[in-house]
């Protein structure tokens, strides 16, 4: 296991780019970085040291990617902290946690999470290495804690200049590549109801429907006019991608019957056009943006 100082020593080691002044960030993703305090706490450790060696290698922005179950508990005291250590040691670095949102409804957070029938092994092995009780929570409380997480951080944001919550609609893996622009036939989805997405917006919980409201109605003022929709997770990845295969295949093998994969609809002798229509409505919502300019307005917010 690396220590912090084996971190730092990492950190040192990273050459600057090749004819650039910087990166543009650094990204911190998962497993689940703010998994626990534990976690937290050699994060930040991490972020606060080399801020103070070199911030400007990293552009003095960060984003952290989470899905938020932990801080929507309402773990936010030791984060409090962590942020105020670093906006101390060197008020230059942005900080932007970006909550994963898994789904429009308890439904499709369940598909997504697989929150559900996980078997006793698996409960007693995840408590054992990160010190959750996954079997005390059900899906409709985790799914409450995904959204309740923006919430908590919007509220610890108000307290600090170097600090920003967002959103994403980070709908799982299998259905990135939803909103491919134009008339792709890479649309994915898992048709729910009616012949619809599973997340189109006749199905969106309350909270959800809540949480689209608030996060579209702020987060303009806070990054751009784009963030009057929510962006959803993939950005723009492509097709072209080695992994992109095999994901497919899992979700066929996962969601069965309810999967839905536009191009192979067609190579069977045509899609299914009710339910592309339906994907219009969705499109309304959600926006995709290439990776640079995505996450270059992420550390660089309006102040």
């Amino acid at each position: 296991m690396k220590t912090l100082d084996d971190t730092i020593q990492d950190y040192k080691r990273i050459q600057y780019p090749r004819n650039y002044p910087s990166y543009n960030w650094l990204r911190i993703l998962g497993g689940e970085p703010l998994l626990n305090n534990d976690y937290i706490r050699f994060l930040f450790d991490t972020i606060i040291k080399i801020s103070e060696i070199d911030s400007q290698k990293f552009n003095n922005g960060v984003v952290i990617q989470t899905n938020g179950i932990f801080i929507g508990q309402g773990n936010i005291s030791l984060l409090r902290t962590k942020l105020d250590e670093l906006l101390r040691s060197n008020p230059k670095v942005k900080v932007c946690i970006e909550v994963s949102i898994k789904g429009t409804n308890v439904e499709e957070f369940k598909l997504i999470t697989r929150s559900t029938n996980r078997p006793i092994s698996e409960l007693s092995k995840f408590e054992k290495l990160f010190g959750w009780n996954l079997g005390v929570y059900s899906p409709n409380e985790f799914f409450d804690f995904n959204i309740k997480a923006y919430y908590k951080l919007r509220e610890l944001a108000s307290n600090f200049p170097n600090f920003r919550p967002t959103i994403i609609a980070g709908f799982g893996i299998n259905e990135s590549y939803l909103l491919q622009e134009g008339n792709s036939r890479e649309r994915i989805t898992i048709i729910f109801q009616d012949n619809k997405p599973i997340y189109h917006p006749e199905f969106w919980s309350k909270d959800f429907k809540e949480l689209y409201e608030d996060f579209t109605r702020e987060a303009p003022r806070t990054f751009d006019s784009r963030f009057n929709k929510m962006p959803m997770y993939g950005i723009k990845d492509l097709f072209e991608y080695p992994w992109v295969g095999p994901t497919l295949k899992q979700g066929k093998q996962v969601y069965g019957f309810r999967w839905y994969d536009r191009k192979f609809a067609d190579e069977r002798g045509g899609g299914n056009i009710v339910l592309e229509e339906a994907f219009a409505d969705i499109l309304d919502k959600f926006f995709l943006v290439d990776n640079r300019s995505y996450y270059s307005t992420l550390v660089n917010w309006k102040t």
